[in-house]
């Protein structure tokens, strides 16, 4: 079946690729803004961003993007579209962003394999990437983080509490953000 989609209805597989990518990027849209709420980590990482501070994640070509932004002393996810972000942290193709959306690949090695690029100040790109990596240590289970971080995070017994309730709520908050 799958070999007959991919020969006879190519833009199908296409779709799909793009309905995916368009989840995930939400997903972490929605994570970076469930934990710049609860995680106190996230909270100092973002302590020294100017208020205002704009960061878009997506796809090139023409691909789905989301952007994120610090409002009020933490950050909102805005909805799909670069909103005129000064920054944006773009993965070349389809196929790349899903290796890193699916936890196949780590944002760091992505950037090593040049599988993205930056559109902006490499400083506040280096401030987004370690924000990043802290919703990558909530988002993603245990058992990936080794190949996904640059060393496995400790998670304490507050993390793992924290982790439960970004797991509890992000599929409502998914649905929420999915129409914006």
């Amino acid at each position: 079946m799958q070999r007959w989609v991919r020969e006879h209805r190519p833009w199908l597989t296409h779709k799909a690729k793009v309905a995916a990518a368009t989840t995930g990027l939400v997903a972490l849209g929605v994570a970076f803004e469930i934990l710049s709420r609860h995680s106190p980590e996230m909270r100092r990482e973002i302590a020294d961003w100017e208020e205002g501070r704009t960061f878009a994640l997506g796809v090139l070509p023409a691909g789905p993007i989301v952007a994120v932004r610090k409002q009020g002393g933490r950050l909102v996810y805005l909805g799909r579209g670069d909103h005129g972000a000064p920054l944006r942290v773009l993965f070349k193709n389809l196929d790349s962003a899903l290796r890193v959306l699916m936890g196949l690949l780590s944002a760091h090695m992505a950037f090593a394999e040049h599988r993205a690029i930056v559109h902006g100040s490499i400083d506040e790109t280096m401030q987004a990437n370690r924000a990043m990596a802290i919703v990558v240590k909530f988002l993603f289970p245990g058992v990936m983080l080794g190949s996904l971080t640059k060393r496995m995070p400790e998670l304490t017994r507050r993390d793992l509490a924290l982790k439960a309730r970004l797991y509890a709520t992000i599929g409502p908050a998914l649905a929420l953000a999915m129409p914006k």
